[in-house]
């Protein structure tokens, strides 16, 4: 839930107010633009332009209750030039990924082999998520990982509701496939089910 007091009063330049904003939702923002791009330091690179440009605009937002998906459709954008730069999507070795946010999956209260466990998983599922096209692995990180709805993630990327519907029916789809042929392995190499579909 975004706090209105403290957009009102990022919008009238408060450092303090502005310093929290940029805490609040730094991890997310970085997150997200490490998934769809792959690279940590364009990463940094894009959450810091994301909130030069959030300084700079901020007064133009009209409704602070939008800041997340305004934010968020900052971040989409400027990693959508950055890989049109670049001419490809380009890849990071799955170690790297791991070390940028693998992290998150794990609980405190696991115990060392678990996490081993996690990480390995989470390294399987991110390889399926790479493989997808841009436009499906965006509707799926920001459905799973940031938990927007068919409607913000709609105008977060500029299109129908009915396309972020029909690409997040695709990604599911192709990765629920290539996750079946994988699963019994895993499960049998871990000593056990791990989740349930």
């Amino acid at each position: 839930m975004v706090d209105i007091d403290l957009i009102a009063k990022a919008k009238e330049k408060d450092s303090q107010a502005f310093r929290v904003l940029f805490n609040t939702y730094k991890v997310k923002a970085y997150k997200t633009a490490c998934m769809l791009l792959k690279d940590n330091q364009y990463a940094e690179d894009v959450v810091q332009e994301a909130f030069l440009q959030v300084y700079l605009k901020l007064n133009k937002l009209s409704n602070p209750a939008a800041f997340e998906k305004w934010l968020y459709k900052i971040v989409v954008n400027l990693c959508y030039d950055i890989l049109r730069k670049k001419g490809k999507d380009k890849a990071a070795s799955m170690d790297e990924a791991i070390n940028l946010y693998g992290d998150f999956l794990i609980d405190n209260d696991d115990k060392p082999e678990d996490e081993v466990v996690k990480k390995e998983l989470y390294k399987i599922v991110n390889e399926k998520i790479d493989l997808l096209p841009l436009k499906h692995r965006t509707v799926l990180i920001l459905y799973y990982f940031n938990g927007f709805d068919i409607q913000h993630i709609a105008e977060i990327i500029s299109t129908s509701q009915g396309t972020v519907k029909s690409r997040l029916f695709y990604a599911r789809k192709v990765l629920k496939e290539s996750l079946d042929c994988i699963k019994d392995d895993f499960i049998e190499d871990n000593g056990g089910s791990l989740y349930e579909y």
